[in-house]
């Protein structure tokens, strides 16, 4: 195979241990993002990777593994919501909000405030969640994210677009600023 003709993606070169332990935080911390039990995270990450170990064989590395598996990750995440017929986002930013240096006064406002974030980022449509998602807690570029998504790449972008200025929009309607 010439390199002219040669599309396959360097991901596809590593033994599955090596992307496993590449994509094992991203892909947590996406799930984390999307539920409100980290242990149902964990769970849901093992699931994850249970699946792609199994499927591996049908990894063609025609594209990079990352959309691959977030595939399988978002999909693996609307399994568990039809089970719970919730959506749910994450304690996640609670968790980093704990990890800041201020005092008490200044966690108890973070905390409220990503309360109110967490609260609008449920509000948003089924879509702009997953963008949101995949962009901020998978740190998923755009193209991957419309991998994962089988959508177009400016549909994502369109898509992203539109949940921040709703978020941005709700949040200064609710009086968190300007």
């Amino acid at each position: 195979m010439t390199p002219a003709t040669n599309t396959r993606h360097p991901d596809g070169d590593l033994p599955f241990e090596e992307l496993y332990d590449r994509y094992f935080e991203p892909v947590n911390r996406y799930l984390r993002y999307r539920v409100d039990s980290t242990w149902d995270a964990d769970d849901l990450t093992t699931a994850v990777f249970m699946k792609a170990l199994e499927n591996f064989h049908k990894y063609r590395a025609d594209g990079p593994f990352a959309a691959w598996v977030f595939r399988i990750a978002h999909n693996v995440y609307v399994d568990y919501i039809r089970g719970r017929r919730e959506y749910a986002t994450s304690d996640i930013m609670l968790e980093l909000a704990a990890g800041s240096e201020g005092g008490p006064e200044e966690l108890v406002l973070q905390g409220e405030e990503l309360k109110k974030l967490r609260q609008l980022l449920k509000n948003l449509a089924p879509d702009y969640r997953d963008v949101v998602a995949l962009r901020y807690a998978a740190d998923l570029r755009f193209a991957q994210i419309a991998q994962v998504l089988g959508k177009t790449e400016s549909a994502v972008r369109m898509l992203h677009h539109r949940a921040l200025k709703q978020l941005r929009v709700s949040y200064v309607s609710e009086g968190g600023g300007a």
